[in-house]
């Protein structure tokens, strides 16, 4: 008889150890409190135990062991669910920052490109009314011209939401939200270069220069002229380049019916342009909060 006191006692000194491991593990005061509750409770009953050893208090000891051993597991089990989901919302919180870090710098250049399309449009109907009004000059052709046939094709960056596919999308908690990044890179951001109107654009761009090239010239004198480093830079009108036959290109139909095709398309890439930056900034403001809600 003996032996089984011995053989048990082994086995809950291997119980109590691992018990002792789970509750170091534990980060929170009330569950060690509780452990360290139990832990006193049952070793006074060992102790009882080998003072008067008997089968019924064997049995409850048993029982004990067994009960604090789920106890601990459960307790450590629910502490690492926790530290998972902390985890998770730590990474969530880094990704909404890189997506809205990535839509600011996009913001900026969609607003840059509008404003350059905004001059583009706004000069090809200077330049058509010029000619169908028959009031154009050579100085206020030099001045607008630069501008017709000018394009602005953004490149968005779309680093940071390929990060967040690779991830996957479910680590955004916020369904809505997810839904507008989702639609924001997927549709609204391609609408602005893929569309049949910026393609449009485009095609008459490449159509309209060709068109105007025959007029253009090299002004000798200017290029004879000493000029400081920052003036060889592009800006806005021609490079050393002078209009020649003005008479004979105000009346080219050609370049006219080009340009009046380019006109309306321009138009619609400025209000796609308009309504793609307003989504960015209401999915931003969207992101700010959010990430305040997960902060708190």
């Amino acid at each position: 008889m003996k032996i089984v006191p011995a053989l048990l006692n082994a086995i809950f000194a291997a119980r109590g150890q691992q018990i002792r491991k789970l509750v170091r593990l534990q980060r929170r005061p009330r569950s060690s409190f509780l452990s360290l509750v139990m832990l006193t409770f049952f070793r006074k009953i060992r102790r009882s135990i080998h003072q008067s050893p008997s089968f019924p208090k064997y049995v409850i000891y048993a029982l004990g062991e067994i009960a604090l051993v789920v106890i601990g597991i459960l307790v450590a089990v629910q502490l690492n669910n926790r530290n998972e989901s902390q985890k998770l919302l730590i990474k969530e919180i880094q990704v909404y920052k890189e997506i809205h870090s990535e839509l600011v710098e996009t913001l900026i250049d969609l607003q840059d490109d509008k404003e350059d399309i905004e001059v583009s449009f706004k000069s090809s109907i200077a330049v058509r009314d010029m000619i169908i009004n028959d009031v154009a000059d050579v100085d206020s052709l030099k001045y607008y011209l630069p501008d017709v046939y000018n394009l602005e094709q953004s490149h968005p960056k779309t680093s940071a939401f390929e990060s967040l596919k690779s991830m996957g999308l479910d680590i955004l908690s916020n369904d809505s939200l997810r839904q507008k990044i989702t639609t924001l890179y997927q549709l609204s951001i391609p609408l602005i270069m893929r569309s049949d109107a910026a393609v449009e654009y485009s095609k008459f761009r490449d159509k309209l220069y060709p068109l105007l090239e025959p007029y253009l010239i090299v002004d000798r004198e200017l290029v004879g002229e000493e000029r400081s480093p920052q003036n060889y830079a592009w800006s806005r009108g021609f490079n050393y380049i002078k209009i020649k036959n003005v008479d004979q290109l105000l009346e080219d139909e050609l370049f006219l019916l080009t340009l009046q095709q380019s006109i309306r398309p321009r138009w619609i890439v400025i209000r796609q342009h308009e309504s793609v930056v307003n989504k960015i900034n209401q999915t931003l403001t969207e992101i700010r909060n959010e990430i305040d809600n997960l902060n708190k």
